[in-house]
């Protein structure tokens, strides 16, 4: 039996420990196997019965994706989660920086802002005084060119939430770009679960 995968590579824009207790965390719940090699979050899970090897590249900002471009190569979604309760999350994410991305990457996969209510979620202390709101957050999204917008209050539904919409997308789209090659990877799935 072929062992054949579908490979996705996955960068996220954000603080670290935050990220990876949420967005990190989730999928090794889910993962076959996980590991890390040179800072980067490798990962094997099957959704609807497709095998689907992950590689996540975590960055504090997108300039430092940008510099990271050789370890990196290319890159399937680009995830920018942003603190809803820090008035700089925002200011952080400029439009001038996301185009030159989107032009160093020619990059032409899923983009997505995702606001995260750190307060609710790990028992941060926040302003209460400040809180981004659905519409800066979906202003934010349409500025900048970006295809999907999500709020996180709860990690594990709302996190899944936002993988399964990926997930469903680039398995869409392996299926009708290669029907055969995905019935393959379907068994190879099968025989994994």
């Amino acid at each position: 039996m072929k062992k054949i995968t579908y490979s996705l590579r996955i960068g996220i824009i954000g603080e670290r420990n935050p990220i990876k207790t949420i967005f990190i965390d989730n999928l090794q719940k889910k993962a076959i196997e996980s590991y890390l090699v040179n800072e980067i979050h490798n990962f094997l899970i099957i959704f609807k019965q497709i095998p689907i090897k992950i590689k996540i590249f975590i960055a504090k900002t997108i300039e430092n994706l940008i510099y990271a471009f050789e370890k990196i190569d290319k890159l399937d979604i680009i995830i920018l989660a942003l603190n809803l309760h820090d008035p700089n999350s925002l200011n952080n994410i400029n439009k001038y920086v996301v185009e030159d991305f989107n032009e160093i990457f020619l990059f032409q996969g899923l983009s997505v802002l995702v606001g995260m209510d750190l307060k609710h979620i790990l028992s941060i202390p926040t302003s209460k005084r400040f809180k981004i709101s659905r519409f800066q957050l979906e202003k934010t999204t349409k500025d900048l060119g970006l295809i999907y917008c999500f709020e996180i209050f709860n990690k594990d539904k709302d996190v899944n939430e936002i993988y399964n919409t990926l997930f469903n997308d680039f398995i869409l789209r392996f299926q009708y770009s290669n029907p055969e090659l995905f019935e393959t990877a379907k068994n190879y799935g099968k025989t994994l679960i």
